[in-house]
Formats: C-alpha cells, sequence, structure tokens
C-alpha cells in the first residue's frame, strides 16, 4: 500500500470495530469488579436496583437497596477481599449476567450478577454470594 490514506483505513477501521465491540460486549460494568476488589458496598450499591433479591451464603433476602447496601457492607467487613476475577458474562433472552469468583482472607467465593438494562447503567436485579 504506497497510499497513506488507504494505509491510515487499513489500521483505523478494525481499531474501530474493537473498541465497539468491548463496549457492546461489557455485561459487568467496570465499577462493580472495582467495588468487589476494594470491598466498597457503597459503590457496589450504586448499581442496585431499588428491590433486589439476594442470597448470601445460607440467607435469602428480597430488599432494598439501602439494606443490601448494609448487608454487603458487613459481609465485607467480615470477609475483606483480595481479589476479584469475573470468569464469565453473557446474556440470554433478556437478561444479562455476570459470573465471578471473590477471593478474600476468609476463602473463596462464587458470585452470580444479574442484570436490567437501566436508563443509564446496568442495574442489578438478583445477586448470589457461595461459598467455594
Amino acid at each position: 500500500m504506497n497510499n497513506p490514506r488507504g494505509m491510515m483505513r487499513f489500521v483505523m477501521i478494525p481499531a474501530l470495530l474493537f473498541v465497539v465491540m468491548n463496549g457492546i460486549s461489557q455485561t459487568v460494568p467496570t465499577g462493580i469488579t472495582e467495588a468487589f476488589v476494594k470491598g466498597n458496598a457503597k459503590q457496589l450499591a450504586e448499581y442496585f436496583h431499588d428491590n433486589l433479591e439476594m442470597k448470601i451464603l445460607k440467607e435469602e433476602y428480597v430488599t432494598s437497596k439501602n439494606q443490601a447496601s448494609r448487608i454487603m457492607q458487613d459481609f465485607f467487613k467480615k470477609n475483606q477481599p483480595l481479589s476479584f476475577h469475573l470468569e464469565y458474562e453473557g446474556t440470554e433472552k433478556d437478561t444479562r449476567y455476570g459470573l465471578g469468583t471473590l477471593v478474600t482472607r476468609k476463602g473463596s467465593f462464587s458470585v452470580n450478577l444479574y442484570f436490567l438494562d437501566g436508563s443509564k447503567k446496568k442495574i442489578i436485579y438478583s445477586m448470589s454470594i457461595e461459598k467455594i
């Protein structure tokens, strides 16, 4: 390719597709993974639906956003995070989900998150955390 404009298009089109596809395929927002890594219940609660279903270890809740934040604050206090790794994220029909592993000082936990598309961001409507 001796044409600089042709070379520029050759480089720009794949780069643009990469950026667009990464934006579309991301189901779990970065803020959620950061909240799990930091053990930040307040940051995580920014993504909670006004009412959500939670299963934390053996306890099941249908709770408000505020109560869910307190539940997670207590969980993080008892289980200080060391790392969080998102294993899988996907879409099935109208449901978006993310599955990950939270490693804490007291062991590892499987984390399952289920989302709705909110007007400005993805909203967690169901979440479970189980000891591995």
